[in-house]
């Protein structure tokens, strides 16, 4: 099960980039749930998004601020029954200002599945904690 989760993360995070949002509400649980608890430069604090129609338009919001965005996968941990990844968004100039230089913020995520779909995905401020979250040491997995 644990390389399958792997492969449903590698498709989530190249959907997330094209905003595909087809191949999202097929390997999304029905009841995802997104809980950012990092600090992003674009939002502070903690917010909790409950299902396509409520995450949609935050990931929508944040990629339309830019001409070109992007997300990567820096690193996937398999962790077991959830994965961890180190993921790098990246914008290039803000829409309409003409401004051609890269922003790029790194998110650090605990992914959980039920029924082989992604189910709760938790943002933390860094490596460490989402690994200690995962019930991993920084460096195992």
């Amino acid at each position: 099960m644990s390389q399958e989760n792997v492969e449903t993360v590698r498709r989530d995070v190249a959907a997330r980039s094209a905003r595909n949002w087809v191949v999202l509400g097929e390997i999304w649980h029905p009841d995802i749930e997104l809980e950012v608890i990092a600090k992003l430069e674009l939002i502070a604090g903690a917010r909790r998004f409950r299902g396509l129609e409520e995450i949609r338009p935050f990931f929508e919001g944040l990629s339309s601020l830019y001409s070109e965005y992007r997300v990567e996968a820096v690193e996937i941990t398999d962790a077991g029954e959830q994965v961890v990844t180190v993921e790098r968004i990246q914008g290039r100039g803000v829409k309409g200002s003409g401004a051609p230089t890269w922003v790029h913020e790194d998110l650090f995520r605990l992914i959980r599945f039920k029924d082989g779909k992604i189910w709760r995905v938790t943002e933390y401020p860094g490596r460490a904690e989402a690994l200690e979250a995962a019930g991993l040491a920084d460096g195992e997995g």
